[in-house]
């Protein structure tokens, strides 16, 4: 089992869920570049250096859009990685990011 979590720049426009189903579909429109997200995508794989393979935008994706690293962060924590929530929810607010639980299905 995992949950998925996604954050983009606060004051972006657009429903928190709409947002969130948009990036699992991959449009990203809605969201402008912001160094707040490339910020918080850093300090997540400098903390965490598992979560690689559990983020979006991945590698191979910012190979064909190299802004959406800039635009937001989705990550899919397994139940072993949840302990990590916590500091994952401060950093997005420090970094001044807004997002969406997907299982919880309630904005962040």
């Amino acid at each position: 089992m995992s949950s998925d979590f996604g954050f983009w720049r606060r004051g972006s426009t657009g429903d928190p869920e709409a947002v969130f189903d948009n990036l699992a579909e991959g449009e990203t429109g809605d969201l402008v570049v912001s160094p707040d997200v490339l910020r918080f995508r850093e300090k997540l794989l400098t903390r965490w250096p598992d979560v690689e393979d559990v983020l979006e935008p991945s590698r191979f994706d910012l190979e064909e859009e190299p802004d959406d690293a800039g635009k937001y962060v989705l990550i899919t924590l397994s139940v072993r990685q949840l302990d990590y929530l916590p500091e994952i929810l401060d950093m997005a607010k420090s970094n001044n990011l807004v997002g969406f639980s997907g299982v919880a299905g309630e904005p962040i």
